[in-house]
């Protein structure tokens, strides 16, 4: 949900909203892995498994590949700003 909402203020706000999702999408996922490396390092929770965190990972790359082709026919982007 918070994807959505991000998405329609940029794509109301910005002049150039293909450009700056391109950034934000990429810089969000990059952002979202950090505590799944975070916990894959620290020994904070017992039995965690580097797989786990990998998989952790997958799930944050797999929702951005289905919601951002979700996004775009629901909310398009203005063509005559890009």
């Amino acid at each position: 949900m918070v994807g959505a909402l991000g998405w329609a203020v940029v794509r109301t706000r910005s002049a150039r909203p293909s450009r700056l999702l391109r950034i934000l999408v990429l810089v969000v996922l990059i952002l979202s892995l950090v505590p799944d490396i975070v916990l894959g390092v620290s020994d904070s929770r017992r039995g965690t498994s580097w797989g786990a965190v990998v998989a952790f990972m997958v799930m944050h790359v797999v929702v951005a590949a289905v919601a951002v082709p979700a996004y775009h026919p629901l909310r398009p982007l203005p063509a005559t700003q890009d």
